[in-house]
């Protein structure tokens, strides 16, 4: 759960087992978790798309949206368009999506999203809500504003209202590993 602030999911675990009178008590260190940014760096809403139906249990999907980034360390948001396309599975459920997202001036950073779903109604999905897990990774060739985002891995959630509109939110994934600073 995302709590405002870096969030860890992990906890220490202690064992005790008892055999013939004897006790033992083992205790572990905590793992280091998955630790998010405290805000997001992306949010977007996005109505219904264009679908084409692949088969059976695939569909494409365009969409187009609107969102905001807000750099790491910053405040400042960036206000964006957005448009791709992703292929939706429901055998799994899943879906993995190319977004282009476009900066009011002009520079852009392309997502490359991987999303496991839970629809609330698998019957009429992808209407009928549900929710999303998402990783995404940001790709950009700018060397303005959007710069420090190239290679930034991403994590959240993707919620659909149950008329089809999908509202994404995603905090940057602290791992303690640098991004990289060449393309």
């Amino acid at each position: 759960a995302v709590d405002g602030n870096t969030t860890a999911a992990a906890s220490p675990t202690t064992t005790t087992t008892t055999t013939a009178g004897n006790t033992t008590t083992t205790s572990s260190e905590p793992s280091s978790g998955i630790e998010l940014s405290s805000q997001p760096i992306y949010q977007e809403s996005v109505p219904p798309g264009n679908v084409t139906i692949i088969n059976q249990t695939h569909i494409a999907a365009t969409h187009t949206g609107n969102g905001t980034l807000t750099l790491p360390n910053s405040t400042q948001n960036i206000n964006t368009t957005s448009n791709g396309i992703a292929i939706v599975s429901f055998a799994t459920p899943s879906a993995i999506a190319k977004t282009t997202i476009r900066a009011e001036n002009g520079e852009t950073a392309t997502l490359t999203i991987y999303e496991i779903i839970q629809f609330s109604n698998p019957a009429e999905a992808p209407l009928g809500g549900g929710k999303g897990i998402v990783t995404a990774i940001l790709q950009t060739n700018s060397t303005g504003i959007l710069a420090p985002l190239n290679g930034m891995i991403l994590a959240g959630i993707d919620d659909f209202t149950s008329d089809g509109n999908s509202r994404v939110t995603l905090w940057r994934w602290e791992s303690g590993i640098p991004l990289p600073t060449g393309n």
